[in-house]
């Protein structure tokens, strides 16, 4: 007896402090600590009792303070534990119970002892007998109690997926916490008694209590943990009902073992039910085991593995509500994790006329720094199978590429096909319960693929219209600027035709050449305006060295003492690319880079080599741009802050950089400047 509570204060104790000694701490760290440590004190002093009956009186008023904090600050932290926003979830009723656990602790100490309880035999006995002020004491703990498994249910089932593994023993640890002083107090109430014999019952499930919330803490970083909890979430609790069944049951159990033997036979019986309801819950709450027995099922009582029809409905919602591209992908990565049961998936396309594939976004897995091999993509193109790492079929394309696959942490590769074109693939990673497939889930995931090329192609489809609108606007930008041509040349007209009568008049002369002068720089202005319009790139490639091409350039632009422009090269890049078009890139990012400079600044441009990618990076020392232009207006065409500008410029040099195959990135914080990097892949002559 004396063993197993050091153990479990120990055990409380330790737990308490790792928590106290983290970086960050929240309201749910500090009660969560307090919690642990009154537990612990009601474990401490009903140890002293039970092994020193004559210090009962003063240590029986302590364990009753102890518990007192216990249930409050175990009520406070089922309320704030991962919860978002935990002020919301606090009501009415939990609320009351919390400002009155003070009252209860001034009830403990004003009240006299003779009212809680007396005990004529404590020696002999062991059992307390309850006065009217002990029986209201029980029933407040006891409600306190159920309240905070109430609560911890809430959290229980507003919890999915990751979050749901993170936090599930713990909140069994606490459960079961709540669960035995639920039937510890509840016994006291039926019987007017508190029967200390219990204490070894009541300890050993708070050891292991403690041991699975110790585990959760080190191995899955629980307290790190939020969920959203919806107020109808309480409404549809079934704590209650289990908790009056349980009752029951341990009524009829504690009743049925007054024939079998002594009170040490029913105390391991009671200990041993709550460890085995524990081990119940655990095995409940597992993934693994959820998915195995929806297997079973499944191939026992039906004739399909899956319900096609429901995989559908539900693949469909998830995709279909979104707007965005990059929520589609998204959508569709947790489509496939969670039809197929795997820890992670990633959704990998095709590069724009480059024939190479990336990882486009990933849902709780490894993008991975290494590309595909082209075999691999040749293999998934040409047969059309779902390819799975495990198949020894597939050896000769896995050991190829091995280094994709460890990389990536794929499991099954699942091709996302259009025809014969293959858009990409989905990587799945391990499985939670075992990787064996058979055709049923291959069958589902191909139909979950057609499904998704379907919603990728057309969401592309999409903004492909969406640009050619915006083309369409170009035209009519271009209507415009040759009308002001128009009227240009109506103005020279003039000229000429006053010319005839007044071409003698020293005036006229002057304001004659005046005029040309002027409408000869707007006429040049409007047509560098229309000539930079941008329209169907067709690049010339040339085998050539990167950085020549830009260090002559950088060295066209003559600029004032206040503005310092340095070029360093840093790697030479020698690739295939379009001279005249990456120049139309060159210039448009110099030129924003002067126009954000106000007065006195600087720009650098470099070029060098990163992950096989030549880049020309130039940053400035200028105003800057917020993260909202940048998102929503930047590369759109006609957006632009400049006075005389169109918002051409960063649009056309997009269109240049994605017909090469590469990318324009841009990073910018207003007051601090602005960087554009250029990507270009490195392709041999």
């Amino acid at each position: 007896m004396l063993i197993l509570s050091i153990v479990t204060v120990l055990f409380a104790i330790f737990t308490a402090l790792v928590v106290l000694f983290k970086k960050t701490h929240r309201l749910s760290d500090i009660v969560f600590s307090v919690s642990l440590l009154a537990t612990a004190c009601v474990i401490s002093g009903d140890t002293i009792i039970v092994l020193r009956p004559e210090l009962l009186g003063i240590w029986k008023k302590i364990v009753f303070i102890s518990e007192t904090i216990m249930a409050s600050s175990w009520l406070l932290f089922t309320l704030s534990f991962a919860r978002t926003d935990y002020r919301k979830a606090i009501g009415k009723f939990s609320k009351f119970l919390l400002f009155l656990s003070p009252a209860l602790i001034i009830f403990l100490l004003i009240v006299p002892q003779k009212a809680f309880f007396y005990s004529p035999e404590f020696e002999t006995e062991g059992v307390l007998f309850l006065g009217n002020a002990g029986y209201i004491f029980n029933l407040m703990i006891l409600l306190y109690s159920v309240v905070s498994i109430i609560n911890l249910e809430a959290t229980l089932k507003s919890s999915s997926g990751t979050s749901r593994w993170q936090i599930k023993y713990a909140l069994v640890g606490v459960g079961a916490i709540f669960a035995v002083n639920i039937f510890y107090y509840s016994h006291a109430l039926l019987y007017r008694s508190i029967n200390m014999n219990l204490l070894p019952v009541k300890t050993g499930v708070f050891l292991i209590s403690f041991i699975l919330i110790s585990f959760a803490l080190l191995r899955h970083k629980f307290m790190d943990v939020e969920v959203s909890v919806s107020r109808k979430i309480f409404y549809r609790s079934l704590t209650l009902i289990i908790v009056g069944l349980y009752l029951l049951g341990l009524g009829l159990i504690g009743e049925g073992m007054r024939y079998f033997g002594p009170k040490v036979g029913r105390n391991i019986a009671t200990f041993l039910g709550f460890a085995g309801a524990i081990g119940i819950i655990v095995l409940i709450l597992s993934e693994q085991l959820r998915k195995k027995v929806m297997v079973f099922i499944n191939k026992n009582f039906y004739s399909q593995k899956y319900d096609y029809r429901s995989q559908w409905l539900q693949f469909t919602h998830l995709i279909s509500s979104k707007h965005s591209f990059d929520d589609l992908l998204i959508s569709i990565a947790r489509g496939f994790k969670k039809a197929m049961g795997v820890r992670g998936a990633s959704v990998w396309l095709q590069e724009k006329d480059n024939g190479g594939y990336y990882c486009a976004k990933t849902v709780d897995a490894v993008a991975g720094n290494v590309k595909p091999g082209k075999d691999l993509t040749d293999f998934l193109q040409a047969s059309g199978w779902v390819f799975n790492a495990n198949d020894e079929k597939c050896e000769t394309v896995t050991l190829q590429n091995i280094e994709f696959i460890e990389s990536s942490k794929a499991s099954l590769i699942v091709p996302l096909q259009d025809k014969n074109n293959l858009i990409g693939f989905i990587v799945l990673r391990e499985s939670l319960i075992d990787n064996d497939c058979n055709y049923e889930d291959y069958d589902l995931l191909k139909a979950l693929a057609r499904q998704a090329t379907s919603a990728i192609m057309n969401a592309r489809l999409t903004e492909e219209l969406a640009e050619s609108r915006e083309m369409e606007a170009v035209g009519r930008v271009s209507s415009f600027i040759m009308h002001d041509l128009k009227n240009a040349a109506s103005m020279l007209t003039f000229v000429t035709q006053n010319a005839k009568e007044h071409i003698n008049n020293p005036d006229f002369q002057k304001d004659a050449m005046k005029s040309v002068a002027n409408t000869a720089e707007k006429i040049k202005g409007l047509m560098q305006k229309l000539k930079n319009l941008p329209g169907k790139i067709y690049l010339n490639f040339e085998f050539g060295d990167l950085g020549l091409v830009v260090k002559d350039m950088v060295k066209e632009f003559n600029l004032n003492d206040k503005i310092v422009l340095r070029y360093e090269e840093l790697e030479s890049v020698r690739t295939m690319f379009d001279r005249e078009e990456i120049k139309k890139v060159i210039l448009n990012l110099l030129i924003n880079a002067i126009d954000a400079i106000k007065e006195e600044g600087r720009i650098e441009v470099k070029i060098g080599v990163q992950d096989n990618l030549g880049y020309i990076k130039v940053s400035d020392n200028g105003v800057g741009m917020s993260k909202e232009f940048i998102e929503t207006t930047l590369f759109k065409p006609f957006k632009t802050t400049k006075i005389n500008g169109l918002g051409i410029g960063l649009y056309q040099s997009r269109i240049i950089v994605d017909a090469h195959a590469g990318r324009l990135k841009v990073k910018s914080a207003e007051g601090e400047g602005t960087v554009f990097t250029v990507y270009l892949p490195i392709k041999a002559a």
